[in-house]
């Protein structure tokens, strides 16, 4: 038996091959999920006026993540439909490009009464091999705060992350 043949080198040999193997997949964003960045204490915005809502989407590095919020009259705004007839409009939207925390953010100024739903896309990686990316919406409807956190996989609409109402629900769509 040879030294390359014996059972021990072998085992360290494939086990040098896997760790490189390992360290590669790691470096190259293969680990399939990526992490939420910490939110910065000043990105909320500034104080909301009385009857305004924010709506805010915060996410990573990692993809190109965005933000849908549908209000009582069934109109949803997002990057291709701001403004709506009931005064919500999107910020910037957020692409690959964007510095990390990435946030897109909805607003109300004056916000009609009645149920609100936000939905989340994952339309483009930002980095090879994420499978699923990990977001926190923030709602504020005057002093009060809905976080909700979430995981969207890639190439996949979750039209329904959250559902919040405002002032009531007699609003007719």
């Amino acid at each position: 038996m040879s030294a390359i043949d014996s059972p021990g080198e072998d085992t360290a040999a494939r086990l040098c091959v896997l760790g490189g193997m390992l360290a590669l997949a790691l470096t190259l964003g293969c680990a399939g999920v990526a992490e939420l960045p910490e939110v910065p204490p000043d990105a909320g915005g500034g104080a909301l006026s009385p009857g305004s809502v924010r709506v805010r989407l915060v996410f990573g590095a990692d993809a190109d993540l965005d933000l849908y919020v549908t209000d009582p009259r069934l109109e949803t705004v997002y990057f291709a439909n701001t403004p709506i007839r009931s005064g919500g409009a999107i910020g910037p939207d957020r692409r690959c490009e964007s510095a990390s925390p990435r946030i897109e953010q909805v607003t109300f100024r004056d916000a009609p009464r009645g149920r609100y739903r936000v939905g989340v896309d994952f339309p483009r990686r930002c980095r090879l091999a994420v499978g699923s990316v990990p977001f926190l919406v923030i709602v504020e409807i005057g002093a009060q705060r809905i976080e909700q956190r979430g995981e969207v996989d890639f190439a996949r609409f979750e039209p329904r992350v959250l559902d919040f109402d405002v002032g009531g629900s007699d609003s007719a769509p």
